[in-house]
């Protein structure tokens, strides 16, 4: 069984990034910036996270990272 499909891509929920329950939006902000499609500087709200290269491997297992 996918573990994505259960997952409620359409509210809040915790983020281990952040260590925070984050919106939507934030969530696939992060992403997209995390993963190299935008610049880490268009949300920021990345810049408290310290170690980047850690927040883009935590992102990566994320199981909401997975948009398949």
């Amino acid at each position: 069984m996918n573990m994505a499909k259960d997952l409620d891509y359409d509210n809040p929920h915790y983020c281990p990034v952040y260590k925070r329950v984050i919106g939507i939006d934030l969530c696939y902000d992060s992403l997209c910036c995390l993963n190299g499609d935008f610049k880490i500087s268009s949300t920021p709200e990345l810049a408290e996270i310290e170690n980047i290269d850690e927040a883009r491997n935590i992102c990566k297992n994320c199981p909401y990272s997975d948009l398949s």
